[in-house]
């Protein structure tokens, strides 16, 4: 059997597909990949965490219709090192031939016995999405979701469906990111692991994508890749409590402003816990920063409104809020203990809420 494909195009779709594939796993063969070709012109790759699977299609020229595991690991980076313009695999006698220009490789391939192969998915109900608004929208809330998995209901995005719109819902505790779409009504809200969302929306889409539910999972689907995850079983936090909604004080000001200002405070505040004191004055928010090494003031002119406080943030967590959009941002104060809430000016149906850091 052989194939012959766009060198480009298999990294791109290699890179995509082994995403998923665990670092560690108890189960050796979850750390490879399966390439299924499909005459006259199709190469499949397939892997999967058992949690969730990933499939994507290549266009090759093929003269055999096969299926074959390998080290996912080894071909990826086999795929990455090569520079030609086109690949050629040939199999012979359990043994994967890649050869480019006037490089060649050799490669095993494993027993397909060992390996979870896919299973059957039986849709319940679709739905269909333009693919910037779930990209827009994984890429807005996945940064906050807790990268720790003490809690695993945590480690994911929270679809929360409502009457006229679903909101995705992120959080590690410590902050909030929520953003809301405009989308059919998709039945029960699920939590669906961020890892799954941040792989299918890193991928070249349709226009349109569709979603498929059933009982215990989710796909997600575009000609050329097709993503099954499972739901994440439990309860998401009642995360409307620590949105506030009464506010004191309130800053308005450019992105890049403030996170230059930031970035000027860091070589001191970065020696107590990236801690920002927020300071609003009438017209003016000062941001400073003292340590053992230091003390540091940095005056902004901005719009104000309401009272005069001085608020603790962490410098890491705002920075990580302003890296997800541009252009004006709006920081309301409930009090200097109270959850603070920003938001994009192009943007309010995106809202990030943080608790501030205790006081000296």
């Amino acid at each position: 059997m052989q194939f012959v494909c766009n060198r480009k195009e298999l990294e791109k779709k290699t890179q995509i597909v082994t995403k998923i594939i665990p670092s560690r796993s108890t189960k050796d063969s979850l750390g490879s990949i399966l390439i299924r070709t499909e005459t006259p012109d199709k190469l499949y790759l397939y892997a999967t965490n058992i949690e969730m699977s990933i499939e994507a299609l290549v266009y090759c020229n093929t003269d055999d219709s096969q299926s074959f595991l390998v080290s996912a690991k080894l071909f990826r980076d086999i795929i990455d090192s090569l520079t030609s313009e086109s690949i050629i695999g040939i199999m012979e006698d359990k043994t994967l031939n890649i050869k480019a220009g006037d490089t060649i490789y050799h490669i095993p391939t494993q027993n397909l016995l060992d390996f979870p192969l896919p299973e059957e998915f039986l849709p319940e109900r679709e739905i269909f999405l333009r693919s910037e608004i779930l990209k827009s929208a994984v890429r807005k809330v996945s940064p906050f979701v807790d990268k720790s998995n003490v809690r695993p209901v945590l480690s994911g995005i929270f679809i929360d469906s409502r009457e006229d719109e679903v909101r995705l819902v992120a959080t590690d505790a410590n902050r909030l990111a929520v953003k809301k779409i405009s989308i059919e009504d998709i039945g029960s809200s699920v939590i669906l692991p961020a890892l799954s969302l941040e792989t299918f929306t890193s991928a070249e889409l349709d226009e349109e994508i569709v979603i498929d539910f059933s009982n215990s999972k989710v796909r997600l689907r575009s000609s050329g890749i097709s993503l099954v995850t499972s739901i994440i079983d439990g309860n998401f936090p009642q995360y409307e409590r620590v949105i506030p909604s009464e506010f004191i004080s309130s800053v308005r000001l450019d992105r890049d402003v403030l996170r230059e200002s930031i970035k000027r405070i860091l070589p001191i505040s970065r020696e107590e816990d990236y801690a920002v004191k927020f300071s609003i004055r009438k017209g003016k928010l000062i941001l400073s920063a003292k340590s053992h090494i230091g003390v540091v003031f940095d005056e902004l002119s901005v719009d104000t409104d309401g009272d005069e406080i001085d608020v603790i943030f962490s410098a890491n967590y705002i920075t990580d809020f302003l890296s997800t959009d541009e252009g004006m941002v709006t920081l309301k104060i409930s009090g200097e203990k109270d959850p603070a809430l920003f938001t994009f000016d192009n943007d309010p149906d995106f809202i990030y809420v943080t608790m501030p850091m205790e006081s000296e």
